[in-house]
């Protein structure tokens, strides 16, 4: 039940931010996107480019971003960068979610299922940075 919970409100959020949205985000999350651009295409990016489809999921108190990227219409070139020329094909593979968690990009196929939830599911978990004090025992000057 809570999976298909979870998957009905991944594609209700999937629907409502798709790629055409990117000139309305943070110069922040710009970054982020294209940092998973970057890697994305590096990684798994053979012949045309990888370009953000939707964005899944925003924590902001997690400090974590978790977004699709697909295949579009234009071939691979370098840099690799958010690209509004481009058309998003969305039956074409490969198909990549990439988390970005307090800083720390991973990307991986959609079809490992599994382990993109449980990416997600540890960035949702911690409580603060390690090294980092609660905010509970910090001085206040």
């Amino acid at each position: 039940m809570r999976g298909l919970l979870f998957l009905l409100s991944a594609l209700l959020l999937l629907e409502s931010t798709d790629g055409n949205k990117y000139n309305q985000l943070s110069q922040h999350e710009k970054n982020i996107i294209d940092t998973a651009i970057k890697l994305a295409n590096e990684k798994y990016g053979k012949i045309k480019h990888l370009d953000l489809a939707s964005i899944l999921e925003a924590n902001y108190d997690k400090r974590m971003l978790h977004v699709i990227l697909k295949p579009t219409s234009c071939d691979k070139r370098t840099p690799s960068v958010h690209r509004e020329d481009c058309e998003i094909q969305d039956k074409a593979i490969p198909q990549i979610s990439c988390v970005d968690c307090r800083g720390s990009m991973s990307c991986l196929r959609i079809r490992g299922k599994d382990k993109i939830k449980e990416t997600v599911s540890a960035c949702l978990k911690r409580s603060h940075l390690l090294g980092e004090g609660h905010m509970l025992t910090q001085r206040r000057k």
